[in-house]
């Protein structure tokens, strides 16, 4: 299980300090990665460094890039109070969030976190500027354990998902999500969903895609993506709309037809320009809500070093309106 958040430096045996871009150096050069520990000065504890690396995936024409961290060495552990330590990190998490029509107490010692509030809320079911008052549930026994009935309030609505992009950032800064799947089960009204299922990496746009209805049909689905911003697109002067948007790093993939592209295409969009262009271009976010397919355009144009060959790209487009600004977190 992987309990540890990935770390950016480490010390060696000495103290000498060492960056995670100075490792790479040193591996890109032939020379030695010294044992290295926890920089945490409560911690100390064993550490790797894992170098830089690309990942192929299906249908991709260019790898993913994984960059250089540093993790947990095998049966090492972070001690308590330390800033790197996982399990500690989510203890804080859900304590803070002890609200139990959201995070409920399962008798396996594990919670669960009850996504069909967040698709009623960012719905516009108490998420609006005029919050509907929850309806008091049933005392006693699992009736009043159980959602049905509750509506959150605005404020309620903005605290889970608070919590909700905590989760998913230290879910992000982790090398796996066994942590939080030993811990934490997610529902969506009568179905479970596995953590895969619900936090998509950069390289897996194309099965959102296919995860979603088509433009204008079914309903959104609460999800979140891991997107590396781009760009900001304001509005012109003339606009009569008022949104910004901000525009995520694009996936392109081979089809069965070598002379056509699939571009995927993750922008989100919110009224406050100035709060979007707070998360710099470059960096990474947590982008949580409701997504829904957008539109699909194709385009043609010549192969630019194959003379006489035509390429064919396909633009499919994800979009996320956002109803709250708690649905945007950087993942570091």
């Amino acid at each position: 299980m992987s309990k540890g958040i990935k770390m950016l430096s480490a010390v060696d045996a000495q103290g000498a300090s060492y960056t995670v871009d100075q490792l790479q150096a040193r591996y890109e050069n032939a020379q030695s990665i010294p044992a290295l520990f926890c920089d945490d000065a409560k911690c100390g504890h064993a550490v790797r460094f894992v170098k830089w690396h690309t990942q192929n995936r299906k249908g991709r024409v260019t790898p993913i890039q994984v960059p250089a961290y540093i993790g947990l060495s095998r049966d090492s552990d972070h001690v308590l109070g330390c800033r790197y330590d996982a399990p500690g990190r989510l203890k804080l998490i859900l304590a803070a969030a002890s609200d139990p029509n959201f995070l409920h107490a399962l008798d396996d010692g594990k919670r669960e976190l009850r996504l069909l509030i967040l698709h009623q809320g960012l719905q516009g079911r108490g998420a609006s500027g005029n919050p509907a008052a929850p309806r008091p549930l049933p005392p006693g026994g699992a009736a009043a354990q159980r959602p049905t009935g509750f509506r959150a309030t605005k404020e309620q609505l903005d605290s889970y998902l608070r919590t909700t992009t905590d989760l998913l950032a230290l879910r992000a800064a982790c090398e796996d999500d066994d942590l939080l799947a030993a811990n934490l089960t997610l529902r969506l009204g009568k179905r479970r969903i596995a953590w895969h299922d619900f936090l998509y990496e950069s390289g897996r746009y194309d099965e959102v895609w296919e995860k979603l209805a088509p433009e204008g049909g079914g309903h959104a689905l609460p999800l979140a993506i891991i997107g590396t911003v781009k760009s900001h697109k304001m509005p012109p002067a003339d606009a009569t709309y008022t949104t910004t948007y901000l525009n995520c790093e694009s996936q392109l993939n081979r089809t069965d037809d070598p002379n056509r592209r699939e571009y995927f295409e993750v922008s989100v969009g919110h009224a406050d320009a100035e709060w979007l262009q707070q998360f710099a271009v470059g960096s990474q976010l947590i982008l949580f809500g409701l997504w829904k397919r957008g539109s699909t355009s194709e385009s043609s144009k010549p192969h630019p070093r194959e003379e006489g060959r035509i390429m064919t790209y396909v633009t499919h487009k994800l979009r996320l309106s956002l109803a709250s600004k708690r649905q945007l977190a950087p993942v570091r």
